[in-house]
């Protein structure tokens, strides 16, 4: 993906640089001062004082390099570069990936340098999984692509590996397997209707390729690991690198996939109770068609709970009948302000003031996490800023006048209490183990939580967490007052959620004990009063019981989602055996050997020169990526060891700017007036991103014959800095000897000012300089050759163009382009008076609005109005569509097959200058062509309804390609432009038209159509139909095909 993003980005680029554009914003709230580590095969990077998660990450990174590097039988050729965040409000500011870190990536490796980029969030069995996790597509990278995507481009590596195989084995390397991978695959393989291979890139391709993985390697031996992905390397296929590497095609592997499925889970059917049969079904994710309703909390009165889901697409916190789960109102809306960016749904907390008025939840809003406390009947809110790294799980005391949440800073999480009368709070327990879910007794001078400290019930610990057994978590109590803690489980198995029984001395928790997560009953008065009260057959959480204890309500997983569910009377409920699962049976007889053949496999060099043919070497220094595909699959270790580590803690070292290639590559560019035109471009960035370099060129035998531009931004701090020089140059035909051509050069600068996620100010600056000649086709007399030389009476024009743009974004995206929220660009340009005597004040509202109805329907507005004033006022040209492919039909009901109205590019065209480059596109205006109507004030308004088309699309002949999620549409399109008001007062048409037109004249066009828009991965196709209103009803259906972003 990350390879392609810049092409998009030049594709989009000058736009972005004059102010059209919209999109959420990166902000840079704080500044990293970094420092680095080196280990034998990594670079940490770290920053403030948080070298012990650098420590932490070293020890974890190389033996996780130790099991990754044997299973692939690989050796890494080049270093890679880790970067650590200190949570995950500051990983979202990061420059190295472009895309918007939300709350469910919890790390990310890129191609261009193949950096590996996580936050640590509290926990550390989370934060190994996910170092263990991104370092296998790092050595994936590596061994696959050579390392960088450059790479990738140079050894002519045309494999792409399946997301369920990537995904897949970074889970089976990083987990092997475990209860909640166990209670995924015991779900579909029960309940459900398994996916086969082809279906894992779309569903379950994170849980479901890591259940394949352990198929392969349990049948087939860890070592066929290494032996698929070379395989996969060698025939450049990866169906086929499997076939080459197991013997089978993918269809007969998922049929013995599925055989392995039953044959593990279906016994269980008759050992355990469907969460369905043992409770009262309170939500409906299948119906609903959604995944998470979780994280539920009773009122004091029990007549309502309030739970997190997303079956609006996004997390909101819905209030419901504890009864009958009735929607009763949603009463947060996330991901759309700067209060509720995101609602923690990982480590979620919703929280109940005991008169029943407020609800308290920990959300992100803006530069760091905060407390939310929302009135129930009014929704508004109250925001309670929290100076930590990360805030999580709040729950309100019985007495009310306090909150206890989970804090994380400074590399561990900690138990923190809130004072709603002194407005501070302070820190419960200060150690480095993780704690987790706190929950208040009814007196309100004791909490429950949950923690990783094991043995060490103090906290107090002396020695490294990378040394502890932090993978394992229990039940612990401590006294508010005298902050003593005592430990209430012990046992090898995960204790979680835990609440309190408000009538008797008892707790409630989930464990996985015996491997499947149930709901336990702990006497805090007899000990032997400890047992499970369900036997579910796949799982369940975050329990939440009534004042009376008479309701206890859960989140459970059942039928590929989450569900609320309750059941009465629990602390009467029985003790339940729960026999072990299939994976805990046979869980210490698995094999986790694996042979390296990397020490019985390597050749002498005089080996590979007998049976390597050099024929088509490369042996130019810095193209040796080439010959990847030529030689010996076997990595070749070049690495230089440089390890920082002294008497058992690694020497710091600053970090030092350093630019290195990124890429080269090609791009794609669209002019309405040229066409198509490409470009070659070089990348280069520093590690961290904030400083990136781009040079393109499309050069032929002259500079004033090319294209090229030179870019580089700032990206730093809060405000962005952008800088390019450039030139563009034109030709057009002028007569049977004669071309036209124009030459456009200038520098750009450009400053964008985010005040949150959801709006900035834009700043820009640009000096245009356009040269107009005429070239004459002539024969030079000396050579021979033809050759073009310039006509006397050149044209030349040069002006200065501030721009201005407030930019509004909290839209929603889908597939194919926005469903939910709000858009809008208010933009101002204004030339001053300078050589040409050019002089305008130009004004442009752009307002989109989306309402998501249903699951999968949007209903989409656009209105906009532009005007220009002064002297030289711009033309709006109404019509067409951006970055138009192909498309023709009907003007007033007879056949054109043009796009545009007039030929811009004539010479005749006194006004050809400005009308090629200081002429604003008023569109999508579908059916109609370029410059339908003219004027120096425009307005237009777009209506479609989005609907869903086809799901899943594949082809086998001639190619097999596979579409999926292609989205339909029905619009209405109607525009105006006019330079007086007079123009709607007349049918007739002005004389700016020209004299060859039909039919009566009015500044207004309507169209109306319907299309369909593919995400084609890199852009979006749209396909449309449109049929124009004139004098004699409508035209006949006009197609468009068309690339670009969807509005």
């Amino acid at each position: 993906m990350y390879i392609f993003k810049i092409i998009i980005i030049l594709f989009t680029f000058f736009n972005i640089l004059s102010g059209q554009s919209f999109g959420k914003n990166k902000v840079q709230y704080r500044d990293f001062e970094w420092s680095y580590i080196q280990t034998t095969h990594f670079d940490i990077y770290f920053y403030g004082d948080n070298q012990d998660l650098a420590e932490f990450t070293s020890s974890v990174s190389e033996e996780a390099y130790k099991q990754i590097s044997s299973h692939l039988s690989w050796d890494l050729r080049k270093r890679v570069s880790i970067l650590i965040y200190n949570s995950h409000n500051e990983f979202q500011q990061t420059n190295i990936i472009s895309v918007y870190m939300s709350e469910g990536i919890g790390g990310v490796t890129e191609l261009f340098k193949n950096r590996v980029v996580f936050p640590f969030d509290g926990d550390f069995e989370q934060f190994r999984h996910v170092i263990h996790h991104e370092l296998v597509h790092a050595m994936l990278n590596d061994m696959v692509y050579g390392g960088t995507a450059q790479n990738m481009v140079a050894s002519r590596t045309r494999v792409r590996i399946p997301l369920w195989s990537n995904e897949g084995l970074a889970e089976f390397l990083s987990s092997n397997w475990d209860t909640k991978a166990d209670m995924i695959l015991r779900d579909i393989s029960i309940h459900e209707r398994m996916p086969s291979i082809n279906e894992l890139n779309y569903f379950m391709a994170y849980k479901g390729g890591q259940s394949l993985w352990r198929f392969i390697a349990g049948k087939y031996g860890r070592e066929k690991v290494g032996e698929v992905f070379r395989a996969m390397k060698k025939t450049q296929s990866a169906e086929k690198g499997y076939q080459r590497a197991l013997g089978m095609k993918w269809d007969e592997l998922t049929k013995q996939w599925h055989k392995y499925l039953k044959k593990e889970y279906w016994p269980d059917i008759a050992n355990r109770d469907p969460i369905e049969d043992m409770s009262e079904k309170l939500t409906d994710h299948k119906k609903d068609r959604n995944f998470y309703n979780v994280s539920p909390a009773l009122s004091p009165d029990g007549s309502t709970v309030a739970l997190l889901s997303d079956r609006s697409g996004y997390f909101n916190v819905y209030l419901l009948d504890a009864k009958t789960g009735e929607k009763k109102e949603t009463l947060i809306k996330g991901s759309r302000s700067v209060d509720f960016e995101e609602l923690k749904w990982l480590q979620p907390g919703l929280s109940w003031s005991p008169d029943g008025r407020k609800i308290v939840i920990a959300a992100k809003s803006g530069a760091s996490d905060a407390l939310q406390i929302i009135d129930v009947k009014s929704k508004k809110s109250k925001k309670i800023p929290i100076d930590l790294d990360g805030v999580f799980s709040a729950s309100w005391s019985p007495a009310g006048d306090k909150i206890v949440f989970i804090g994380n800073n400074n590399g561990s999480s900690d138990l923190y209490i809130y004072d709603l009368n002194n407005k501070n709070y302070t820190q419960i327990t200060n150690d480095i183990f993780s704690d987790s879910y706190p929950s208040w007794n009814k007196t309100g001078d004791k909490i429950a939580f949950v923690s990783d400290r094991g043995e060490f019930v103090d906290g107090i610990y002396n020695g490294r967490i990378e040394d502890h057994n932090y993978r394992q978590t229990d039940i612990y109590i401590i006294d508010i007052s005298t902050k003593n803690i005592i430990q209430v489980t012990d046992t090898p198995e995960n204790e979680s959620h835990p609440i309190w029984a408000n009538k008797e001395k008892m707790l409630f928790y989930t464990s996985d004990f015996n491997g499947v997560f149930n709901l336990y009953k702990h006497s805090l008065e007899i000990p032997e009063n400890i047992y499970p009260i369900t036997n579910v057959l796949t799982g369940l959480q975050q329990p939440t019981i009534s004042s009376d204890d008479n309701t206890l309500i859960f989140a459970g997983y059942s039928g590929l989602g989450w569900d609320l569910y309750s059941v009465n009377q629990p602390t009467k409920m029985t003790k339940k055996e729960v026999l072990p699962t299939a994976y805990i049976s046979t869980k210490n007889n698995e094999d986790l050997s694996v042979i390296d053949i990397r020490d019985t496999d390597k050749k002498t060099q005089e080996e590979i020169e007998d049976k390597v043919s050099y024929k088509k070497w490369v042996f130019a220094k810095g193209y040796e990526n080439f010959n990847n595909s030529i030689k010996d699959e076997r990595s070749v270790n070049e690495i230089t060891i440089n390890d920082t580590l002294v008497n058992g803690k690694h020497i710091p070292k600053a970090y030092k700017t350093r630019f290195t290639l990124d890429l080269v590559s090609g791009n794609l560019q669209i002019s309405n007036v040229f066409g198509a035109s490409g470009m070659t471009y070089f990348a280069f960035s520093d590690i961290l991103g904030n400083h990136q370099i781009q040079f393109g060129t499309e050069m032929v035998l002259t500079l004033e014959n090319s294209d090229y531009y030179l870019y580089y931004g700032y990206l730093k701090n809060k405000t962005d800095y952008h800088f390019v020089a450039f030139q563009n140059a034109n030709f057009f035909q002028a007569g049977y000897y004669s071309i036209g051509r124009l030459r456009h050069y200038g520098l750009q600068s450009y400053l964008s000012h985010p005040f949150s996620r959801f709006q900035r100010l834009d700043f820009g600056l640009t000096w245009h300089n356009i040269n107009y000649d005429i070239l004459d086709r002539a024969i030079n007399t000396v050579t021979g050759q033809e050759e073009y030389i310039k006509r006397p009476g050149s044209t030349s024009f040069s002006t200065i163009l501030p721009t201005m743009s407030w930019v509004i974004d909290n839209s929603i995206s889908g597939f194919t382009g926005p469903i939910d929220g709000y858009r809008q660009n208010t933009s101002i340009t204004i030339s001053p008076r300078g050589k040409n005597d050019f002089s305008f004040q130009t004004i442009k509202l752009d307002a989109r609005k989306y309402w998501r109805f249903g699951k999968d329907y949007t209903f989409a507005v656009r209105g906009f109005f532009g005007g220009s004033y002064g002297d030289n006022a711009q033309k709006f040209f109404l019509g067409g569509l951006p970055y138009l492919i192909s498309g023709n039909g009907q003007t007033n009901g007879v056949e054109d097959n043009s796009i545009y109205r007039s030929v811009l590019t004539d010479t005749s065209n006194s006004t050809l200058i400005t009308d090629i480059y200081f002429t604003e596109y008023a569109f999508p205006l579908r059916g109609a062509r370029f410059a339908e109507r003219i004027g120096t004030k425009s307005a237009l308004l777009n209506v479609e309804i989005r609907f869903p088309f086809i799901n899943y699309l594949a082809f086998g002949f001639p190619l097999k390609v596979v579409f999926g999620n292609i989205r339909g549409h029905v619009f209405m399109d109607l525009g105006a432009a006019w330079d007086s008001s007079d123009e709607f007062s007349t049918n007739t048409w002005p004389s700016k038209y020209g004299s060859n037109n039909i039919g009566e004249y009015s500044p207004w066009v309507m169209t109306s159509g319907i299309g369909v828009k593919i995400n084609l991965g890199y852009f979006l196709l749209r396909v449309e139909s449109a049929w124009d209103r004139n004098p004699n009803g409508f035209s006949k259906p006009q197609w468009y095909f068309s690339l670009g972003p969807d509005w």
